[in-house]
């Protein structure tokens, strides 16, 4: 009786031993798998918040461009890029669209009594940049057109340096560390890689532009191999590189230019499910002011206007639609 008595007592020692060692074990994965779902589900989460995030802005209907302060628009036109820049009398238009948009964009110019533009500068060979190129140069007096040497095989480029040449503009392949004035603003040229293995997004003309103590970039289409090829000072206002894709971007770079203002230029609705949720967070990390072209004014699509004396800035969604493509 007393060997069978110690023998069940083992038994029972053991069975709960395993059953102890088995709701350890469960409620060690169970944890585990717990918190592995809550991080997935905060993340859905902050994916969905970053997709919405734009900063609220003042709208307007319409816009007058100020003689005595610089102008900038970043125009909406789909999914492609275009910006104005005017100080005083002197003007520059980056890159003109899709093909479709360069008519809107001379449309635009009429309307606003530009009637010359100083330097255009088409920033890479991709259609959705230099599409509208010819259109402004065969119906807008051009002083300059600034290109990279990359992509000079494809057509628009080709239509590009014909209509420049017919026009007889001066064509200028810039190169980094080149330097020149919007009347008394300072642009200076960051980026313009060349050679056979250069992607014509990292060919990109990255430019930076000092008015007074406010700093301007404009990035093109360029990626991370561009941001990582050089060290970058802190700035106001980021045109976001290639329309917000997660090639760009890059941690590094954003917390190197820290910009109060990020534009991103880019179409509603559009096929690429652009800007990048990953870029979006890394840019609303750094707190910067996120403002998209395809919900200018909160929903709707537009374009924005930027103002500055030189030391304040102001920016205002405007109802500026120049899609072509529409």
């Amino acid at each position: 009786m007393g060997k069978r008595k110690l023998k069940n007592k083992v038994k029972n020692l053991i069975s709960s031993f395993i059953i102890t060692i088995f709701l350890l074990v469960s409620a060690y994965f169970g944890v585990d798998y717990f918190q592995e779902d809550l991080v997935s589900k905060n993340k859905d989460i902050s994916k969905n918040e970053t997709q919405e995030v734009t900063a609220q802005i003042d709208y307007t209907n319409s816009i007058n461009l100020q003689n005595d302060k610089l102008n900038i628009i970043y125009f909406y036109v789909g999914q492609a890029d275009s910006t104005f820049v005017k100080l005083n009398n002197s003007t520059m238009l980056i890159d003109a669209g899709n093909n479709e948009d360069g008519k809107m964009i001379v449309n635009f110019l009429n309307q606003n009594n530009i009637s010359k533009i100083d330097y255009l500068v088409a920033t890479h060979a991709d259609e959705d940049h230099i599409g509208g190129i010819d259109d402004i140069l065969n119906s807008v007096k051009v002083n300059q057109l600034l290109i990279p040497t990359v992509g000079s095989s494809g057509s628009d480029y080709k239509k590009a340096v014909e209509a420049a040449q017919n026009n007889n503009v001066e064509i200028k392949n810039p190169v980094r560390g080149d330097k020149f004035n919007l009347d008394s603003a300072n642009i200076e040229i960051m980026s313009a890689l060349e050679g056979q293995d250069v992607s014509d997004n990292d060919s990109s003309i990255v430019m930076q532009m000092n008015y007074n103590t406010t700093k301007y970039l404009f990035m093109g289409d360029a990626e991370k191999e561009v941001e990582n090829s050089r060290q970058w000072q802190e700035v106001d206002v980021l045109k976001v590189g290639h329309h917000g894709s997660n090639s760009s971007s890059s941690e590094k770079f954003l917390e190197q230019i820290n910009p109060k203002y990020s534009i991103i230029e880019v179409g509603k609705n559009n096929s690429y499910n652009l800007p990048n949720s990953k870029a979006l967070t890394r840019l609303k990390n750094i707190n910067t002011k996120i403002l998209r072209t395809d919900m200018a004014n909160g929903e709707e699509a537009g374009s924005f206007w930027l103002t500055s004396n030189g030391v304040e800035i102001d920016i205002k969604a405007v109802n500026i639609n120049l899609d072509g493509n529409q």
